[in-house]
């Protein structure tokens, strides 16, 4: 009766055991499952903020040139801490996109014979549409034009000459922040967030020169240093002397303080400020901001945003 015993003792002991083990093993199996199913998220998660960051900052350079965009691209992946190779990168004239696969270390998975595993990513960044609201719009309108980027344009601030709209001393100036040489002086600096697209706004009559002139300047003046700003060709929206200004439907009319309609945004590549005049180029770019669709046939003044896509 005691051998009949303990050798049922014996045998519930190694069933024991032999359960401990399998749920040791199960529980092996789990953690592992855990651990590295996390470090694969979080590996995925960083790949995808990298290369969002990528395309969003390629495609800031797509105005410039498509290579411009990538190489941009492959830079601040780097910087994020991934290598990116150009057959990784596909650009158009409207768009970057980058897919890639890095393959990432595994950890307690090692038992079951499984090393690594590829962790995919992909980022498309598109730039499209037509300002409607943005930051540092400068109060220096110019009169509704057929728009061609790269052409060149003089501002001129001189009573009495036909080509500055002089309409009873209006010479271009609109009343964002308010009246004053002053006012008109740092809106030209650093610019204004109260122009809205299809909004009328008061002009801001008089010329007051020697501010408009020091504004101007002073523009120029922030990107000695960087060497893509010296050039239209190569300018974009970290450059100090690219101002955002107001296309009107028309100074026709104008009689000291008026209305007038914002119709478009344009960007200005500030080349030069002489006696009376500026001197610059339109140019296309990539900006931040409020932008709306662009309907068919319809002028977008070269201001473009961007968004990632699917």
């Amino acid at each position: 009766m005691k051998r009949t015993l303990q050798s049922l003792l014996n045998e519930q002991k190694g069933t024991a055991m032999i359960l401990v083990a399998l749920c040791m093993f199960m529980l092996i199996g789990f953690t592992a499952i855990a651990v590295d199913a996390g470090a694969l998220y979080f590996e995925k998660s960083r790949l995808q903020k990298a290369l969002d960051a990528a395309v969003l900052g390629g495609a800031q350079r797509l105005k410039v040139s498509e290579a411009d965009a990538e190489s941009t691209a492959i830079d601040l992946a780097g910087k994020n801490g991934f290598t990116v190779s150009a057959d990784e990168v596909t650009t158009g004239g409207n768009f970057i996109e980058i897919n890639k696969t890095v393959n990432k270390d595994l950890t307690f998975a090692r038992i079951f014979g499984k090393t690594s595993a590829d962790v995919p990513a992909s980022a498309k960044a598109v730039v499209s549409g037509r300002l409607k609201k943005g930051e540092g719009i400068v109060p220096v309108a110019i009169e509704d034009q057929e728009y061609v980027a790269g052409q060149s344009k003089v501002l001129h601030f001189q009573p009495g000459n036909p080509n500055n709209s002089p309409h009873s001393g209006n010479f271009g100036f609109l009343g964002l922040d308010g009246p004053g040489g002053k006012i008109l002086r740092e809106g030209i600096k650093y610019g204004s967030e109260k122009a809205v697209l299809e909004e009328y706004e008061w002009t801001e009559p008089g010329l007051s020169w020697g501010n408009v002139k020091d504004a101007f300047q002073w523009r120029i003046d922030q990107d000695i240093g960087k060497s893509h700003c010296q050039s239209y060709a190569t300018s974009d929206n970290t450059c100090t002397r690219i101002i955002t200004v107001p296309i009107v439907e028309s100074f026709e009319g104008a009689d000291g303080k008026t209305m007038v309609k914002i119709v478009r945004f344009a960007a200005f590549w500030i080349e030069s400020v002489g006696q009376h005049e500026v001197k610059g180029r339109f140019i296309d770019i990539v900006d931040r901001g409020e932008f709306e669709e662009v309907g068919e046939g319809e002028e977008d003044y070269g201001i473009s945003g961007v968004k990632l896509v699917n």
